[in-house]
């Protein structure tokens, strides 16, 4: 266990977009195109930020033809990466941003990686509303 490895770690969690990636794989295996469609941010972005989970022994992944796979890793390649992912479980579950990402995540593991990907990386407006329904008019207007 060097310093390098606990740094690698300690950065790697210090990012709020990195801490919603690992939070979303808490509850399991997840593709590329699902974690874009429910951060809603480009595909760069979350491949940058999944590298360096990667790098930091956070996440490992899995090729399924032109799918990409990832999951928690935590083995014992690192072990502080096995501890903070241990903590993580604990921490953050009743944020705001964590449960709105868990709804998404709930539709995106429904309608799966392929149509996902057929959408453009993105889920679908109807089955989003069902999932975060918007305030309606009269329940603005009573408050």
């Amino acid at each position: 266990m060097s310093l390098r490895d606990y740094e690698m770690v300690m950065k790697s969690v210090a990012d709020p977009t990195r801490v919603r990636i690992l939070k979303l794989l808490e509850s399991g295996e997840m593709c590329v195109c699902q974690i874009v469609a429910i951060l809603e941010l480009s595909q760069s972005t979350i491949s940058k930020h999944l590298f360096l989970l990667k790098m930091a022994g956070l996440v490992k992944e899995r090729q399924e033809k032109k799918w990409v796979h990832y999951s928690l890793d935590g083995s014992e390649g690192v072990p502080y990466a096995r501890k903070m992912l241990n903590t993580l479980k604990g921490w953050l579950n009743d944020d705001p941003v964590i449960v709105r990402d868990r709804k998404r995540e709930a539709l995106a593991r429904e309608i799966g990686p392929a149509e996902i990907c057929e959408r453009g990386m993105t889920l679908p407006a109807r089955r989003a509303a069902a999932c975060c329904p918007a305030p309606t008019k009269e329940a603005v207007g009573s408050k």
